[in-house]
């Protein structure tokens, strides 16, 4: 199935079918069919290439990229879920570590607990990363952006 730009590029101009039709030469069927996405002679695109005074190959172009920042925020929120996906396997880790750690100072040496130790030293790993995913999302590419237009301006 062809897709043509001729419906956006119709009403760009301010024309119906009929209109188009009328200065084409072309039944108002005809026109209607290659606006649904209908194969089109090359008869007939000439026809309605002259009428819009464009070249043939301008009808054949795909409409522009629909709003590019709409891909940029789902790839933000999916590199985010991808963080927040990071941050749970590292919890989990951890506990599992914490867990088999504790086990076995407390069947080996239970008068001192140094598991507690290494515990604190994963703990501290743990909170930054969970800082730095869930507080701290967007802060440091901000700072990023707002450092690359102040270098730009100094620029030029």
């Amino acid at each position: 199935m062809q897709t043509y730009r001729i419906r956006q590029l119709r009403l760009e101009k301010g024309w119906s079918q009929e209109q188009l039709a009328s200065i084409a030469g072309l039944s108002t069927r005809t026109v209607q069919r290659l606006e649904n996405g209908e194969q089109a002679s090359l008869e007939t695109l000439s026809a309605i290439a002259a009428a819009l005074e464009l070249r043939i190959g301008d009808l054949n172009q795909p409409p522009p990229q629909e709003n590019s920042d709409s891909s940029q925020a789902e790839q933000a929120i999916r590199r985010q879920v991808e963080e927040e996906g990071r941050l749970l396997r590292m919890m989990v880790r951890f506990a599992f570590i914490a867990v088999l750690l504790f086990a076995i100072n407390w069947f080996t040496h239970p008068q001192y607990l140094w598991s507690l130790w290494a515990m604190a030293g994963m703990s501290i790993a743990v909170i930054m990363r969970a800082t730095r995913t869930l507080l701290l999302r967007d802060f440091f590419s901000r700072w990023q952006r707002q450092r690359l237009e102040q270098k730009l301006k100094r620029l030029n």
